[in-house]
């Protein structure tokens, strides 16, 4: 691929120039991002070399930066120039700079693990004037391999500290990844649950709450076409034939049926990853009208307007010099083309703009329904009325380019890929229209094809330009050639004051000029007199507020219009007249009349009591959708932690309400009256445990209660390392640590342990307190060992004697021994430096020969000690068994005997040889060797046999449902007690019962996977392996099992005393008409 070529102008494109010099020769600018604070400000991104190239000078110089990823998908601070996102297209990771490229942080970092990554789809930035922040970005983010959805806000001044959790109502339901919206004062997710969906808000950045949309219909797909004006605007596919537009009230929550059966042309299957095109139009340049196009009883396609906000339609008008051309006295109706349907583009069929006010230009048809035979429409009147000025002009579908500049001084259009080589305009506002020809581009007998017209933004310049294909006089293409527009010329003068008059728009239905309860007046331009306003123009506006009538109100949610009339009437099946959500926190609510004002209406006072609520007093009802959360995270806290727990309520009365709280250790119960003092609780546990707290809320209409599972945990204050002596090189040895506490009973919950042996191995994180290590030199090793539990970290280290070769000799002693053991301190340790000590001195040898080891032992035990001859060195190895034979002469003969500072000598009086780390348990008796254990091979085959069972048997039912279209498989499962539980383990647990069975919770993920609906034949799982996750406690899951469905990921916890040998687990799921049930069992060795 050869290097883009870049050109610029500085001149609105009288000129270019190559800009090619600029750049490394091997550049390749995939795109660039203009700062919307700084227009002069550009970021060229060239993803394939990881560089961007900036200029803060409109290009005229540039500072090249290379990046550690693919900068894709730059997005620059609404206000802040030097601020900038990009995400990587390899990686999915997102960055942020504040100096413009210079330097890139990630962002989502304590999101990410050793083992996973957080990949990261839609992210925005802060909203001016709207978020607390402007530095804050909002994202989705799917931490781990095959993780769910999550939401986040993070502040790119303070990283990582600031990452928040967005919850709310979309704590509970799986979120579709690429759903979030961030615009103004609103903030969408989407949630998939089962074949429907369900739309998610914030609004003002308070918690996130479902939207309720005014229909019995499933909603089956829903994309955001509006949200400006302080009002959203949702198209919803109730079927696949019928998919109607809804608006809301001011919070983005409740909506309301706007405009049924719309034509919407789909480009697949889910709209959050490529939007429909809806035909719903918002006119630019006026508040409150809107256009789009319905289906009339199937037969065909009509276009209505709305002049409030969607609260009425009507058809448009044509002018009567239109209905006279079109020899038209009834179905004479104005249709149009929002988006283009036949063209190749996607174009919108709609042209208008703010600095336009009043002006539109719109491909369309005059008669009954909307045809495929296309004329140009003008509207000057914000699409009261429409005027013919095409008439039938665009028999191939390709459309037109709309252009209006200057603030609506002139207009112009030109046909797409026609062999033409002139454009129209019109310097009166579409009255007449004039030839202007471009001429042959310099290609003798040739000429120039327009694809597209386009000015700067906003629409205030007299300069255009028509982007155009060059042909030679045999219709061969040369290369593209941009024309300069320049209008100044064409318009001849500059407006004076006398060339304008004052705009109102109005609604003639009603004779009213009032539009969302006010009256603008805008300064235009006058039609007939062709000047040209200047970029510096600034229209006048005038805006005076109106009194409310019928036509400021809209039906409110769970209501319709009847049938022929504009009277709101309950839905069935939605009843509407239950006690509004203010009934939680306040003692009265407003109860509708069936109406609501118009979001975003201004109009005041006036008689509307036909259409205002009244307040009453709110119902006694029982409280339910409680909800107890803390500020911790699921690990647990450390004992004297104050913690602090919020209570939500979603239904019933709270001002009557009582609520008691009680902590399950032992502590006074707190109880309170009313919601506000509740929601928000402290309490400190001072010892440790598995604690459940529980709020008892009640009140005359009846109970209800919400708990929480708290794990209290000790913090480490120290950590005992255990390590093997007589380690040679070469054999594997186990290392032993315990992470212990100071209170007694202790409690320090799931600890790992993190192994670094000082051999320039890889360190080594465990999950037990054993772990298995081989070394490969002679030498003294420094192995250190950090215990990480979720509240603490403690770390120490032992240092191990490692040896070419070792025999070793387990000893027995006098009776003085046993005397002196719990009368000296350190007495292990004093005893094996005497023992070497009165060794060498027998032998002759030094000390550097032998090793004592003294096993750890209870109380009552006897002394059990090891003793080593060694050998660090290959000079060494010979003399290993002569001196092995040499030491057990003297102990034989009374030789050795140990001398330890206040007691009496102890004779060493019998040896045995022993084999140590070689797969047998010690002389010793108290340390379990490094190799194999019997243990386990003894259970490594029936649980091999129990694992090809239970393959053989999930093979079996895979095979027996496969005409169900359905599979269960589980991803995970494990044991969340504090460490993991060793058949024949010789520790005690006060937690045993007497069949040997342990309190523990097993969690997990059961996830179902389409396994017949296999399209290539074989039998794997052709699903995308996205994890739609439906979580749930015991009770909720008996009463709301979820149906069967490929892409369902189930997380359950199961607590309770389980076997030291199997757990079994069996899910049920019942689906009429689909199957009965299926279980499966999951054995789990604990």
């Amino acid at each position: 691929r050869e290097m883009d070529r870049w050109n610029r102008s500085t001149d609105y494109g009288l000129s270019f120039h190559d800009e090619n010099y600029k750049f490394d020769s091997s550049t390749l600018i995939d795109q660039f991002y203009v700062s919307p604070a700084a227009g002069s400000t550009v970021i060229f991104a060239d993803v394939v070399h990881s560089q961007i190239h900036v200029t803060t000078d409109e290009g005229q110089s540039f500072v090249s930066h290379v990046v550690e990823f693919n900068p894709s998908a730059i997005v620059f601070h609404p206000q802040n120039k030097n601020w900038a996102l990009a995400k990587d297209s390899q990686s999915s990771n997102l960055y942020f700079t504040t100096n413009l490229g210079a330097n890139w942080t990630r962002l989502a970092q304590s999101l990410v693990s050793k083992q996973s990554s957080a990949k990261i789809f839609s992210y925005y930035w802060a909203v001016p004037g709207i978020d607390t922040s402007v530095s804050l970005v909002y994202y989705e983010a799917s931490p781990g391999i095959g993780g769910s959805v999550q939401l986040y806000s993070e502040d790119v001044l303070s990283p990582g500290s600031s990452l928040k959790h967005l919850k709310g109502s979309i704590s509970s339901v799986p979120l579709v990844a690429n759903s979030l919206i961030v615009v103004d004062e609103y903030v969408f997710v989407k949630a998939q649950i089962g074949s429907a969906v369900e739309l998610h808000r914030s609004h003002n950045r308070g918690p996130f709450e479902r939207a309720f949309f005014a229909s019995v219909h499933p909603v089956t797909e829903y994309v955001i076409v509006d949200a400006t004006e302080h009002q959203v605007f949702v198209a919803v596919r109730h079927f696949s034939n019928l998919t109607n537009v809804y608006s809301s009230d001011e919070s983005g929550r409740f909506f309301t049926l706007c405009l049924q059966d719309v034509y919407v042309r789909e480009r697949g299957k889910q709209w959050n990853t490529i939007p429909p095109l809806v035909s719903f139009y918002r006119v630019l340049g006026v508040r409150g009208v809107y256009i789009g196009n319905k289906y009339a009883d199937r037969s065909g396609l009509q276009t209505m307007i709305s002049f409030n906000k969607g609260g009425d339609w009507r058809l448009m008008e044509a002018t009567s010099k239109t209905k006279q051309a079109r020899k038209c006295s009834t179905d004479c109706h104005v249709h149009l083309h929002i988006w283009y349907p036949y063209s190749r583009s996607n174009d919108q069929g709609i042209f208008s703009s703010d600095n336009g006010v009043g002006i539109l230009l719109a491909h369309g048809n005059v008669g009954k329904y909307l045809s495929s035979e296309t004329s140009v429409l003008v509207s000057t009147d914000s699409g009261l009325t429409w005027t013919l000025s095409f008439a039938d002009t665009d028999k191939d579908g390709s459309g037109f380019s709309f252009l209006l500049g200057d603030h609506g001084s002139y207009l112009a259009l030109s046909e797409h890929y026609e062999k033409i080589s002139d454009i129209q305009y019109s310097c009166n506002e579409g009255s007449n229209w004039t030839d202007v020809t471009l001429g042959d581009g310099g290609a003798s007998g040739g000429f120039l094809v327009v694809n597209g017209m386009f000015t700067e933004p906003g629409e205030t310049t007299e300069y255009a330009f028509a982007f155009c294909s060059r042909y030679d006089s045999k219709s061969a293409f040369v290369n593209w050639a941009v024309v300069q527009l320049n209008f100044t010329s064409l318009l001849q003068r500059k407006c004076q004051p006398n060339d304008y008059y004052l705009y109102e728009p109005s609604y003639e239905a009603t004779g009213s000029k009032c539009l969302l309860g006010q009256r603008m007046t805008y300064e235009r331009r006058k039609s007939n007199e062709c000047c040209y306003n200047g970029v510096e123009y600034e229209r006048g506006k005038l805006v005076s507020l109106c009194t409310c009538t019928a036509e400021d109100f809209e039906c409110d949610y769970g209501y319709r219009k009847s049938f022929g009339s504009k009277t709101c009437v309950p839905i069935v099946g939605l009843n509407p007249w239950s006690p509004a959500e203010e009934c939680v926190a306040k003692s009265a609510y407003n109860k509708t009349k069936g109406y609501r004002k118009v979001a975003g209406d201004r109009c005041s006072g006036g008689n509307v009591s036909a259409w205002t609520s009244n307040e009453v007093p709110c119902p006694v009802v029982v409280p339910s959708g409680l909800d107890l959360d803390s500020d911790i995270a699921g690990a647990g806290a450390v004992v004297g932690q104050p913690i602090t727990f919020w209570l939500t309520q979603e239904n019933g009365v709270t001002k009557k309400t009582a609520y008691k709280f009680s902590f399950g250790d032992g502590s006074d119960p707190i109880e309170l009256t009313g919601f506000d003092l509740a929601a928000q609780q402290q309490h400190t546990f001072n010892e440790s445990g598995n604690f459940t707290v529980v709020v008892a809320v009640s009140n005359s209409a009846g109970k209800s209660a919400a708990s929480l599972k708290i794990k209290i945990l000790d913090p480490i204050d120290r950590v005992v390392v255990l390590p093997p002596h007589a380690v040679t090189v070469g054999v594997e040895v186990k290392f032993s640590a315990r992470a212990l506490a100071n209170a007694q009973p202790s409690y320090v919950g799931p600890v790992h342990f993190d192994w670094d042996f000082d051999d320039g191995s890889t360190p080594v994180l465990s999950p037990g307190r054993d772990v298995i290590h081989a070394f490969d030199y002679a030498r003294e090793y420094r192995v250190a060992v950090a215990a990480y539990s979720p509240v603490a970290t403690k770390a120490n280290h032992a240092h191990v004697r490692v040896f070419q070769t070792a025999k070793t000799l387990s000893l027995g002693f006098s009776a003085a021994a046993d005397v002196v053991r719990s009368s000296i301190d350190d007495l292990d340790l004093k005893l094996a430096a005497a023992l070497v000590d009165d060794v060498a001195g027998v032998t002759g040898f030094p000390k550097s020969r032998f090793e004592a080891f003294v096993f750890p032992r209870e109380a009552g035990a006897s002394l059990s000690v090891d003793l080593s001859v060694v050998a660090s060195s290959a000079d060494e190895k010979g003399s290993v068994d002569t001196l092995f034979d040499k030491v057990k002469s003297a102990i034989a003969a009374k030789q050795v005997v140990v001398s330890i500072e206040g007691s009496a000598p102890i004779l060493v009086t019998s040896s045995t040889e022993v084999t140590v780390n070689s797969g047998t348990t010690s002389g010793g008796g108290g340390s379990t060797s490094g190799g194999v254990n019997k243990l386990a091979v003894g259970l490594a085959v029936p649980a091999f046999l129990l694992i090809l069972v239970l393959v053989l048997a999930f093979y079996w039912y895979s095979r027996r449902y496969k005409q169900l279209r359905s599979a269960f498989t589980i991803l995970n499962h494990s044991p969340t007690d504090e460490t993991p539980l060793a058949l024949g383990a010789d520790e005690s647990d006060d937690d045993d019962d007497e069949a040997g069975r342990h309190a523990a919770t097993i969690s997990g993920r059961l996830q179902i996977h389409n396994v017949a609906a296999d399209e290539d034949g074989d039998d794997d799982d052709d699903d995308d392996g996205s994890c739609d996750l439906f979580s749930f406690s015991s009770a909720e899951f008996a009463s709301r099992p979820p149906p069967p469905r490929p892409g369902l990921c189930i997380d359950f916890a199961v607590a309770g005393v389980v076997s030291l040998t199997t757990t079994t687990f069996g899910f049920e799921f019942g689906d009429e008409g689909v199957f009965s049930f299926l279980r499966l069992g999951v054995f789990v060795f604990s």
